[in-house]
């Protein structure tokens, strides 16, 4: 062991050597054995114990679904569609804050003792520092898509619990909380993962979009390109052209920071001054969204967008946009 190398204690490797009794799946993801690395040596959770879940009172619950109230009002509606689609599967949608706590669940009645007995109802905290590795906290401490199949929950009592998670971002790009879909029963939704993940990705931004969109009311909203991922890349502008919010996505596609955007950066100049191909993608999305929402209107596109009618003749040209 070189000098630089931290021992890992007795105890840590003992729980682990606990935990490995139930092993991961073949190929489980990097962020599973990370959490699973941090509830040993970092949280000091043995994974035999039993778990009680802190749940809020009523008038802490009300404070903190007070602080979410914008993020219940945009999610509710695609949480029940969500719902919708998923209940024949068997499973639940739950929506955390950002500490993880559950503001709000779709669930069927026939799983509702499961719901209690597991602390899956509203107000429990779910932390990864406090459950251990889970949908919901793994997913807000990483800050992506996870899935946690069979066995690959840290503690041994929800060994049975299958979770999908994908974080929320809000208006200003940071981690509004977390969209859930739990299983009761297991690998039974494994086969199916890859579609069930997808459709809870596409919940997740729509949830973020209507976030933006109510944020940046009256403002024109672009999109910087497809979207992919929990995020999409949108961006607010006013009048003069001037970026004045973006996504997560737009945020990391740009480089932008808080600061940046407060100084209003006109978005075509932006685009213009990089050299990666994401980025001049990014600039023929815009023009082409611009134009469709001005109905091909050029003069109006060009106010919209602020420039003038031979720069976006030009920039048009360039892109290949309307031939």
């Amino acid at each position: 062991m070189s000098g630089n190398e931290r021992p890992v204690p007795a105890v840590e490797n003992d729980v682990l050597l606990r935990r490995s009794s139930q092993p991961l799946q073949p190929v489980s993801p990097l962020y599973v054995e990370q959490s699973w690395e941090r509830c040993a040596s970092a949280y000091h959770l043995d994974p035999s114990q039993g778990w009680t879940a802190d749940v809020l009172s009523g008038a802490e619950f009300r404070h903190v679904s007070g602080r979410s109230a914008v993020l219940l009002k945009s999610a509710m509606d695609e949480m029940r569609r969500l719902f919708d689609l998923v209940q024949g599967m068997g499973l639940m949608v739950l929506l955390a804050d950002p500490d993880a706590t559950i503001l709000a669940r779709c669930v069927d009645e026939t799983h509702l003792s499961m719901c209690r007995r597991l602390h899956l109802r509203k107000g429990a905290i779910w932390s990864e520092a406090e459950a251990g590795t889970n949908g919901v906290g793994t997913c807000i401490k990483e800050q992506c898509p996870v899935f946690l199949g069979q066995g690959e929950h840290w503690r041994f009592c929800f060994s049975l619990l299958a979770s999908y998670a994908v974080p929320l971002f809000d208006a200003q790009g940071r981690v509004a909380g977390a969209l859930n879909l739990a299983a009761l029963s297991g690998n039974t939704t494994r086969p199916y993962a890859a579609l069930v993940m997808e459709t809870l990705l596409q919940s997740g931004r729509r949830i973020e979009e209507q976030l933006f969109r109510s944020r940046y009311a009256g403002q024109k909203i672009l999109t910087l390109g497809a979207a992919e991922g929990c995020s999409s890349p949108l961006v607010a502008l006013n009048t003069d052209g001037e970026v004045t919010g973006a996504t997560h996505s737009a945020r990391t596609l740009m480089g932008w920071t808080d600061t940046m955007i407060q100084d209003h950066p006109n978005l075509l100049t932006e685009l213009e001054a990089g050299t990666e191909v994401s980025l001049q993608k990014a600039e023929e999305c815009v023009v082409r969204s611009a134009l469709a929402g001005c109905q091909g209107n050029v003069t109006a596109t060009a106010q919209s967008l602020g420039i003038s009618r031979a720069t976006l003749y030009r920039k048009m040209k360039a892109l290949g946009v309307g031939q």
